[in-house]
């Protein structure tokens, strides 16, 4: 009985860790600016020195927004309006993307969320 239980049990420990090791490693990505450098650089033009907006520019206020606001509206800009912005307002980001992309200021929604909220949010 004694090694049934144990011939079960290494069978059992083998079958688990057999699978160890298999999952495919996540890819790394690397950008070449920080989310402060793409901000001053791309962003502040429109949205204000410190997220506050600029009505002229339609550039929303950024700065009274939860870090999970700020992450799903990066999401819809960065994937071409599929959350709540109107068609203008995505029309003239996608295309601002498209061009900062080209320019390597491209960058990680967490981290841009992240920087924004910590940097600018005035209702913490």
């Amino acid at each position: 009985m004694k090694k049934i239980i144990l011939a079960l049990f290494a069978g059992t420990a083998l079958l688990f860790l057999s699978g160890c090791g298999d999952k495919p490693k996540a890819e790394v990505v690397t950008y070449k600016y920080t989310p402060a450098e793409v901000y001053k650089a791309t962003c502040s033009h429109c949205h204000g020195e410190k997220g506050e907006g600029m009505a002229e520019k339609k550039g929303p206020a950024l700065n009274k927004k939860t870090l999970q606001e700020l992450e799903m509206e990066l999401f819809d800009v960065k994937n071409g309006g599929l959350g709540q912005s109107t068609a203008t307002e995505h029309e003239v980001m996608e295309h601002n993307m498209k061009k900062l992309s080209e320019k390597g200021y491209t960058y990680d929604i967490k981290a841009m969320a992240k920087y924004l909220f910590d940097s600018f949010n005035i209702i913490k």
